[in-house]
C-alpha cells in the first residue's frame, strides 16, 4: 500500500512539473504581446502574469516538501524559535520572543523551523511587528504569535490554512504572496500531531496558536 501511495505521489509531482514547464512558454508569449497595451492596463496585466509565474515554482516546492519529511529527534522548541526570531531581528524586523519555559518535543527540526519562519514572516508582512511566547499546557507546548495587522474575517479562519488561499489584505501588491505560507506551516504542525488556529485579538491584530505534543518534563 505504501509503495502504491509513493508511486501516486511521484506521478502527481511529475505531472505538475510537466504542466509548470509547459505554462512558461505561453506566459512568455503573453507578456510579449502585452507590450502594445497602454498603462495602467498593461502594468496590471503584467503584474498578474508575474504572479502566475511565481505560483509555478511555489506549487512544485509545496508538493516536494510535502513528500520529504526529515528524521525526528528530541529538540528544544524554545531554542528553535529563538533562533528564527534572532535571524529576523538581525535584518531589522520588529520581532520579540517573550520569556517562557523550555519545551522539548520529538520533531523534525528543519520542518518545524520552516513552519515557525512562515508564521513569523506572515505576522511581519501584515502586522509589521510580531510578539512570540511559549507556554506549557499539560502535555502540550503552545506557541503564540501575535501581530498588529488588520486581522481576518471569521469566515476565513479555515480557508486561509488551505493552499493558494489568501486574505483580502494580500490582494494589495505591496504585501502580495500566493497563499502558501500558512498552509505549509499548518501541514507541518499536523504532521507532528499538533494543531494550528487563527484568532483575532481583542485589541486588534491576529494571533496564531500552535499546539504541539511535547515530551515529559524532566524531574
Amino acid at each position: 500500500m505504501q509503495a502504491g501511495l509513493n508511486r501516486l505521489i511521484n506521478e502527481r509531482t511529475h505531472m505538475v512539473a510537466a504542466i509548470a514547464h509547459d505554462l512558461r512558454t505561453p506566459l512568455a508569449r503573453l507578456s510579449f504581446r502585452l507590450d502594445g497595451l497602454q498603462p495602467p492596463l498593461r502594468d496590471k496585466a503584467l503584474a498578474d502574469i508575474d504572479e502566475m509565474k511565481a505560483m509555478i515554482p511555489a506549487a512544485l516546492d509545496f508538493i516536494q516538501n510535502d513528500r520529504h519529511r526529515g528524521e525526528r529527534a528530541p529538540l528544544d522548541l524554545r531554542l528553535l524559535v529563538e533562533s528564527v526570531v534572532d535571524n529576523a531581528t538581525d535584518v531589522g524586523a520588529d520581532a520579540e520572543l517573550l520569556p517562557g519555559p523550555e519545551i522539548t518535543l520529538d520533531g523534525d527540526p528543519l520542518a518545524l523551523r520552516r513552519a515557525v519562519m512562515n508564521l513569523l514572516e506572515n505576522a511581519l508582512k501584515y502586522g509589521k511587528r510580531a510578539r512570540l511566547q511559549l507556554q506549557r499546557d499539560g502535555e502540550d507546548g503552545v506557541l503564540w504569535i501575535d501581530d498588529d495587522g488588520p486581522g481576518i474575517a471569521p469566515t476565513q479562519r479555515e480557508q486561509l490554512l488551505l493552499p493558494f488561499v489568501r486574505g483580502e489584505s494580500s490582494r494589495n501588491r505591496d504585501t502580495g504572496g500566493i497563499g502558501l505560507g500558512l498552509s505549509v506551516a499548518h501541514s507541518i504542525v499536523l504532521a507532528h500531531g499538533g494543531d494550528l488556529r487563527l484568532d483575532n485579538r481583542a485589541r486588534g491584530g491576529l494571533r496564531v496558536t500552535v499546539r504541539l505534543p511535547c515530551m515529559p518534563e524532566r524531574r
